[in-house]
């Protein structure tokens, strides 16, 4: 699954995971996932040569009058969280 999916960022406010899905559906599409809150989504491809296509072919470009900016997806690793103890925490 490495480097099959990609981060989408900059998406317009109330877009859906089907219009979402739809937008790069000129790329074999697995699914798609919106986090409206933060204007961000996620977009599964069947294997990572095709994720890396809709990354050249999709950064920069527009979704209704949002820029968009897609990248492949990393995954979190624990190391890469820095963790700022809480002062009110014992």
């Amino acid at each position: 699954m490495e480097g099959t999916r990609v981060f989408v960022s900059g998406l317009p406010p109330k877009l859906t995971n089907e219009e979402l899905r739809k937008h790069f559906s000129r790329f074999h599409v697995t699914d798609a996932h919106i986090i409206p809150h933060r204007r961000i989504g996620f977009v599964g491809f069947k294997d990572a040569g095709i994720a890396k296509q809709a990354v050249d072919y999709f950064n920069k470009t527009y979704i209704r009058m949002s820029k968009i900016r897609v990248d492949i997806a990393r995954p979190v690793s624990s190391e890469s969280i820095s963790h700022t103890p809480c002062v009110s925490c014992p």
